[in-house]
This record gives C-alpha cells, structure tokens and sequence, in this order.
C-alpha cells in the first residue's frame, strides 16, 4: 500500500497555529483554512480549498484568524477573536458580522437553536451561552475545552480534559456524568460513543524518551459506562517524534494517528497497524497538519525554501 501526493500549493500566508484544515461536512469536495503564524493581520484571509486539487475556490478577507467554524446548510458561521462573521457557504461572502459582546477566542462551538451557539476555550474558565441577535450571554465554569458535541435533540456533551459533562439548553443545566483520566483530545462518534486520549510523551532536554499513550472509549447514552481501552502498540509510541494526535473514521472502526511526520492507521476491532508512514526529510521537512479519515486525504505542509507549502496526499483505503 502506498501514499500518493495529488498537489502542493504555495500558499500567500502560513495556514498553521490557529484553526486546524476543516472539511466541509455537506460539500465533499471542500474544505477551509484560516491564514494563521506569522501572517499581518491586514492580509489574512479565511479561504476554501478543493480536496482534489488543492485549487482555492474563493476567500474573505478577515483581518483576523479564524479560530473555530459552525457548518449550516446555507451558511458558515467564522469565529474571529472577537467577532462572528456570517458567511454564504458557497461564495464566502459576508452576510452579517456580529460584533457586540462577542465572547473572545472561541475554540469550540455548537449551535443550541437558531442564533443561539454554546462556545468553549481551550484554556478559559467559562462554557458560554451566546445568542447574536440579543447579545445574552449565560456562563458556567468548567476550566477550559477542548470539545463540543451534540449527542441528542437538546443535549451536547463537552469535555473538560477530565471530565465528560452534559449541557441542556432548554434549562441552561450543566452536569457532570463522570471523571475520567486527564486526556489531551476527543471525539464523538455516530453511535454516540466519546474517545479521549490520554497520556503523553516524555522528554530529556529536547529529545522525547518514552511516550504512552490510550484511548479511552465510553458510551455516553443512556448510562455511562467505560467500554474499552485502547492502548496504543508500542510499535507507535517508540518512533514519536512529537505528541500524539488521532482522527476517527466515521464507521468507528480505525483510528488515524499521527505526530510530526508519521502517520498510522489503526484498526480498532483487528487490534493492529493496517498502514504506516513517515515522511522523508530529504530536506523538505514535511510534517502533517490534518487527515481526513473518510476521504483517505492527508495535508502536510512543509518548512522548504518556498514559502508555506502546502501538500494533499491519498492514503491507501484500509477496510
């Protein structure tokens, strides 16, 4: 099985160090960067790519980085530091910009009910409650995010990096369904299903000296209960070269792990490595930015003499 580069674009800025690539869940064949480091703020732009060709299919100019977005049919809803921008998904062009009260760095978000969206932080205290038309706003303190999800009609599961908690809006409740072990990233699957990775990686001076790392998988609805423990193989562990992250295939069936420039495909049932690679220095530098688990598609961007390059990639289809 072989990995096999469709494109490289140079990109006008840096992609990297705010919102991670985002595939467009309704348009197969997009998805969106936020110009990020090292841009001015006077040229940055939220832009959409296409996923065969790497082609950009339009651009907003929004002097700001885009940190986290909300998909609708119609629309796409960018957030700013401190604004929230209204978008045609189709043509990005801006259909309403909300300013006032706007709560700042927003990380995560879902959508409660029309106008209404529930945002998080990686490192603020406060879950907040925010309608854009009114300008209310409701807090409760979880010290920090790292994950919103819708799990029912009226109900979404947020993570905390060692709690999984419910929020309702139609009471504005916040509970607590567990403790867990403290975990780095999540993700929800379509069965309902919450997968946190937890440990780390060890380091002496800059060179990592041990890694461990699982994941945690827990069924949410309708009790909670702790299902399974993934351990990752060693095999991972003892050739990372940086920490570790992991995307879920939609089936829940594989996992797609990835640090620096390797990247693995875990099958969770068959307990085993179906595919692995790292990418050559030859001096490029390529490291991975994002995969897409169903799409079989990897962005890796590389530090070469060309200015912030972007690279997609087809990962072989392990089934």
């Amino acid at each position: 099985m072989e990995i096999r580069q469709k494109w490289t674009r140079q990109m006008k800025n840096n992609i990297e160090g705010i919102m991670p690539p985002t595939e467009d869940p309704i348009d197969p064949s997009a998805f969106y960067v936020s110009d990020g480091l090292f841009s001015t703020y006077s040229s940055m732009r939220f832009r959409k790519l296409l996923i065969e060709t790497g082609e950009e299919a339009a651009n907003i100019l929004t002097r700001s980085g885009t940190r986290c977005i909300h998909f609708e049919n119609d629309y796409i809803y960018a957030f700013l530091d401190k604004r929230i921008i209204k978008l045609q998904r189709d043509s990005l062009q801006i259909v309403e910009t909300y300013r006032e009260k706007v709560p700042s760095y927003a990380d995560y978000v879902g959508l409660l009910c029309a106008d209404t969206f529930l945002i998080g932080n990686h490192n603020a205290d406060f879950l907040t409650e925010f309608n854009v038309l009114t300008k209310q706003t409701h807090r409760r303190k979880i010290g920090g995010c790292c994950g919103i999800f819708q799990i029912g009609q009226n109900r979404f599961a947020v993570f905390n990096y060692q709690a999984i908690l419910i929020y309702s809006p139609q009471d504005r409740k916040l509970c607590k369904l567990t403790d867990t072990e403290r975990y780095a990233e999540c993700a929800v699957g379509e069965s309902g299903r919450a997968y946190l990775l937890c440990g780390g990686v060890n380091y002496s001076g800059p060179e990592i000296t041990s890694a461990e790392y699982k994941i945690l998988v827990y069924s949410i609805l309708p009790d909670i209960v702790l299902e399974k423990t993934i351990v990752i193989p060693w095999q991972i562990c003892a050739n990372l070269r940086g920490a570790l992250h992991f995307r879920l295939s939609k089936d829940e069936t594989q996992l797609y792990l990835y640090a620096a420039a390797s990247v693995w495909v875990y099958s969770i049932h068959a307990d085993r490595i179906d595919f692995q690679y790292t990418f050559s220095s030859d001096g490029r530098m390529e490291h991975i930015i994002n995969v897409f688990p169903d799409k079989s598609f990897l962005l890796t961007s590389s530090d070469s003499l060309k200015d912030w390059e972007v690279s997609g990639w087809e990962l072989p289809v392990c089934r």
